[in-house]
């Protein structure tokens, strides 16, 4: 009997056990979507760089039987165009997908929008975004340019910016009119040409008997075959007789020294500026040791190359360093003017110098100008302009192209400290003061001026001025 207990109590377990998992409600299976991870772009952020990519995806567990990765679809989009499309077939669960893209893009901002299917039909995309940069530097060069005729555009010295060794004149700029209307054109593809016509300006060490203006001499006839690159603010020219400026003039000396010519001149582009269609620069140079030139080039309306005249009104050009002061001519390394201080000092801003086609000069302050603690203030501020420099006096000016000088006690421009003997209060107020005429310049009838004086010895202050 109580075996067949045991028997019924088995048999009555069994059937629940059975009726218990009849009724039961395993968990419902879900597919998920796949996912996308995005790699860092390694390789295409600047243009005609490859473009690479890596992208990592995933619909689950390898081996899984509910679904596997399908397709991997992809547009590179720019301005609201598809400039580039792109799929993937894929038939695992897990997958590392790179998109390579020979060549990379052009300049610019693009998205890339990616989309990962799987067998399911199941989708996720994603976006990202990226700039590729340009190589070209942002102040474009390409075209024809000519040096500047006007004084200071030949400077040589013992450092970066110094003339002191020599600045070409006004004069000299229309006795060179056969280099002044030289041509250097920079191609879109990388060309670089010279045009000299039948005359340019020789010297002794290309076979004539004095400096004069003659038929080019080769290899410096561009006659040559030459490229260039540019990149940051570095421009380099090459090919045999390529140059840009004096011909003598290249990175391991001059040639007129017995230094051999060179295939390749790299200059350093200093101070580019476009002013509507007329662009400028300075391409500067050291020729050996301690050797510095400067060649000033525009592009553009150059005004037919005629002197630009200094009568007229004039301002300090509100702009930062459009005055400054430091060792060597033309540097500024000590101090120069912020753009804050442009408003700082607005009333010195406002002071106006006047030429006049008779010769006469004078300035005006109005109620307020910059005075500074020698002047018997005191602090460094605003205040109403102090005698013998507050534009009471009578006051003439000598200019000759590459000099000007301001004759009367008081007379200046700019800072009324700085004159030729050192700075006041230091030494006594002169009756003159005399500048050196470093660029004059129009475009588009705005008239600019720099002036450098030397105050003393080895102190150097830069004085920017624009017309009214």
């Amino acid at each position: 009997m109580k075996t067949q207990y045991t028997k019924l109590l088995m048999l009555f377990t069994l059937i629940t056990g059975v009726w218990a998992c009849d009724n039961y409600e395993f968990p419902p299976v879900v597919d998920t979507p796949p996912s996308i991870t995005l790699r860092p772009i390694t390789s295409g952020l600047v243009e005609g760089q490859d473009f690479r990519m890596e992208i990592v995806l995933s619909d689950g567990v390898e081996g899984s039987s509910i679904s596997t990765l399908e397709s991997l679809s992809y547009d590179f989009i720019r301005g609201g165009a598809v400039v580039l499309s792109g799929s993937e077939t894929l038939t695992t669960d897990n997958a590392t997908v790179t998109i390579s893209v020979p060549g990379g893009f052009e300049p610019g901002d693009y998205t890339l929008d990616l989309t990962v299917r799987d067998t399911n039909g199941n989708a996720t995309s994603t976006v990202r975004s990226f700039t590729v940069a340009s190589l070209r530097p942002a102040f474009d060069i390409t075209g024809t340019w000519q040096m500047e005729p006007v004084a200071g555009s030949l400077a040589v010295g013992p450092g970066p910016g110094n003339g002191e060794w020599f600045s070409i004149s006004q004069g000299d700029v229309t006795t060179r009119a056969c280099f002044y209307d030289d041509t250097y054109t920079f191609g879109a593809d990388g060309s670089f040409k010279i045009e000299m016509g039948d005359q340019t300006w020789l010297e002794t060490w290309q076979g004539v008997g004095s400096d004069q203006c003659g038929t080019p001499v080769a290899p410096f006839d561009g006659k040559g075959s030459y490229q260039y690159s540019y990149a940051g603010n570095t421009l380099t020219v090459s090919g045999e007789g390529a140059f840009i400026g004096l011909a003598k003039v290249h990175n391991a000396g001059e040639i007129s020294n017995g230094v051999p010519a060179q295939d390749e001149i790299t200059y350093t582009i200093v101070d580019p500026v476009q002013d509507g269609n007329t662009r400028r620069m300075t391409l500067r140079i050291e020729a050996g040791a301690g050797v510095w030139w400067d060649f000033k080039l525009i592009s553009g309306e150059i005004g037919g190359g005629e002197e630009v005249s200094l009568v007229g009104d004039w301002k300090m050009e509100p702009i930062a360093g459009s005055f400054g002061v430091g060792p060597t001519e033309g540097s500024t390394e000590w101090f120069a003017n912020s753009a804050a201080d442009v408003t700082t000092r607005a009333c010195f801003f406002d002071d106006v110098y006047t030429f006049g086609a008779d010769g006469s000069f004078s300035y005006e302050m109005g109620d307020q100008t910059w005075l500074e603690a020698w002047q018997g203030v005191a602090a460094d501020a605003c205040g109403a302009p102090v005698a013998p420099h507050d534009g009471s006096g009578t006051y003439t000016y000598t200019f000759d192209g590459t000099s000007l000088t301001l004759i009367g006690a008081g007379a200046h421009v700019a800072l009324p400290k700085a004159v030729n003997a050192g700075e006041l209060p230091n030494v006594d107020v002169p009756d003159s003061v005399t500048y050196k005429v470093i660029s004059l310049t129009e475009s588009g009838g705005v008239k600019k001026m720099t002036l450098h004086i030397e105050t003393g010895s080895g102190v150097w202050w830069t004085f920017k001025l624009i017309s009214e």
